[in-house]
């Protein structure tokens, strides 16, 4: 039976997520965790010291004190989900889907609770089930974005593009200028051939109110849509806004423009560098790691085709699986926090 949270340490407790959700200041959140009485009862701060385990890259601790908070609160659906994401980054997908089982048994309808699920089921690669359980909570809630927008990720998931871009304009109805709705129904026209549409969804919003944290998604978006309409020098445009980015879909496209440039040599390493980004699987060429100015032009070129063609299966899976449009080779568990967490 789980030991009832007492009144005085709440306030304690957001403090501590506070400090590490918003401040990122791991040491105070740990000096502040010290001075609880008896903190190893209660499930919030094994929950906190995980976090706090993560940023210092201890995983095998993070995994310990998860284990024990869920031995306190064995129903959480939260820490099943946070407990099943860490697993998956371990590469443990067995573990990760028993972990998703044990949350679909506690027939989740609580916001918090659905969406924290649902986040690691896409990650999980089981969309169906994440639908399921987020298509209940959108009928009782919907005007609610951000869950409307989730389903749309599952759904798109599933191949169910009409239902997708249906979900992401009733999004863009209820908030004509949430970003997010904006540029995931941009990708998807795109990959539904309508580029000159999408392009114009995407650029529309990046303006002044679009957070900063997308504007590379936009940029790499626009520069992909730009070489598949065959406009090179604005595809180029494109990625020099967002130079600094070493994403796998920034060098892919890069190699891309040098190659159709002829530029071979760069263009070889800025798609060996997209590879190693995404890392191998069973379905990665024979193509290896090598110093491109020590073959030929001709090997150089054979190289690029041959990587160019691997790499865009791999991106267009990853869209996928991490996020559709993500610039990032995976997810961002930066914390063992997700937005999705409503409360401590």
């Amino acid at each position: 039976m789980a030991v009832v949270l007492p009144g005085h340490l709440k306030s304690t407790f957001k403090e501590v997520r506070s400090l590490i959700v918003k401040d990122k200041n791991f040491p105070e959140a740990r000096r502040v965790l010290a001075g609880v009485p008896d903190g190893e009862l209660y499930a919030p701060y094994h929950v906190a010291m995980a976090a706090i385990a993560r940023s210092e890259s201890d995983s095998a601790v993070a995994m310990a004190h998860l284990e024990k908070a869920l031995s306190l609160t064995p129903e959480d659906i939260r820490l099943l989900s946070r407990i099943g994401k860490l697993r998956l980054q371990e590469g443990n997908k067995m573990l990760a889907q028993e972990c998703a089982n044990r949350a679909l048994l506690q027939k989740p309808n609580k916001k918090s609770d659905v969406t924290a699920l649902a986040s690691f089921l896409q990650q999980l690669g089981d969309p169906d089930n994440s639908a399921k359980v987020l298509r209940e909570v959108v009928l009782q809630n919907p005007n609610d974005i951000k869950l409307r927008r989730m389903l749309a990720i599952s759904q798109l998931q599933l191949g169910q593009l009409d239902e997708c871009e249906r979900n992401l304009n009733n999004c863009l109805r209820l908030d004509p200028k949430n970003h997010y709705s904006q540029i995931l129904l941009g990708e998807i026209l795109i990959a539904q051939g309508n580029k000159v549409r999408g392009l114009a969804i995407i650029r529309s919003a990046d303006n002044d109110e679009c957070p900063s944290k997308l504007k590379e998604r936009l940029s790499i978006d626009a520069a992909e849509c730009y070489i598949d309409l065959g406009e090179y020098n604005a595809a180029k445009d494109e990625l020099t806004r967002v130079q600094s980015s070493n994403s796998p879909r920034f060098n892919f496209c890069w190699g891309k423009i040098q190659y159709q440039d002829k530029d071979y040599e760069f263009a070889l390493t800025s798609l060996m560098a997209a590879s190693k980004s995404i890392g191998t699987d069973g379905d990665s060429t024979d193509a290896s790691i090598v110093d491109p100015s020590s073959i030929t032009k001709e090997d150089q070129q054979s190289r690029c085709e041959q990587l160019i063609h691997d790499l865009g299966g791999k991106l267009e899976k990853l869209k996928t699986t991490t996020g559709y449009g993500s610039s990032q080779s995976g997810v961002d568990q930066s914390t063992i926090f997700n937005d999705n967490d409503d409360e401590f």
